[in-house]
This record gives structure tokens, C-alpha cells and sequence, in this order.
């Protein structure tokens, strides 16, 4: 669906918007400290980073001659997420290379920003384990005019 043209701004990843997904918090996800345990929120980059490979028209990761690895990962904790809450996590992307690109990512409660992320995705053959050039199809979901794209 389209963005809502609504949301404020400071909820946006970085770069174009890819994708969007929502989903419950589950009790499992918390630590003794009672929150989100951080290593969590990777897994919530993970999932909404392959729906919207999926989404694009690729093959499943272990299917496909191509695929995409991570080669950096970060996370910015600005506020504890805990179980009951329901999220809204968005993907964005920027700055492509030949091989690779900038993926961001936002996680939202009820209008308000709790996290911030990014990961560098990079194409690569996964029979030879080497990178090669990033689809184009790709490059123009991150560098098109025009209205954003989520789920």
C-alpha cells in the first residue's frame, strides 16, 4: 500500500521507503530485564528485510542462484519495547554501489520512534560466494521519483 502521507517524518527510515509491517510484540521476546531483549530487534530487521525481498519478485534465499547477505549491522535503542505492544517497522534504502546498498529501518509504537537501524545489503552469487552487481530493478526501487512504496 501506499504511505500514508500522514506519518510523521522522524518515523521514516533513512532514504526511499521499501516496505512496512506491523506486528505484535510476543512474551518470548523480552528479556530478565524485562524489555526487548537488543539481539531481538535484528531478528524484526531480518523479518521485514526478507518480506520485502520476497515482495520484490526474488527467489527464496535457498533457492536462488542469487541472494542477499549482510555484511553490517546497527541498532540506535532510544526507548525499551515491551510485551504487550504492537510495532510498526518500516525499511528504507539509500546510497547504491554496484553491489550493494543501505538498508534503514524504523520501530514505532503508536506514532512514537523506538529504534533506529541500518544494515549494508550486498547481491551476491551464493554458489560462488562472491558479490555481483545489484539487480536493477533494485537500484530503481532506491534512486525513483516519485511516491514511496511500503507493504
Amino acid at each position: 500500500m501506499s504511505v500514508n502521507a500522514d506519518v510523521d517524518p522522524a518515523l521514516l527510515p533513512e532514504g526511499r521507503l521499501l516496505y512496512q509491517i506491523d506486528f505484535p510484540i510476543r512474551w518470548g521476546d523480552m528479556d530478565a530485564l524485562g524489555h526487548v531483549n537488543n539481539t531481538v530487534y535484528f531478528r524484526y530487521f531480518e523479518q521485514i528485510r526478507l518480506e520485502w525481498y520476497l515482495q520484490s519478485g526474488f527467489a527464496p534465499l535457498d533457492s536462488g542462484r542469487e541472494g542477499i547477505l549482510i555484511v553490517d549491522n546497527h541498532a540506535e535503542y532510544l526507548k525499551p519495547v515491551v510485551y504487550p505492544m504492537h510495532v510498526t517497522i518500516r525499511m528504507g534504502g539509500h546510497s547504491p554501489g554496484r553491489s550493494s546498498f543501505t538498508s534503514t529501518y524504523t520501530l514505532s509504537v503508536d506514532d512514537v520512534l523506538y529504534t533506529r537501524g541500518s544494515s549494508r545489503i550486498v547481491w551476491v552469487d551464493t554458489r560462488a560466494g562472491k558479490s555481483v552487481a545489484m539487480p536493477e530493478t533494485v537500484r530503481a526501487m532506491l534512486t525513483q521519483s516519485g511516491e514511496q512504496t511500503g507493504e
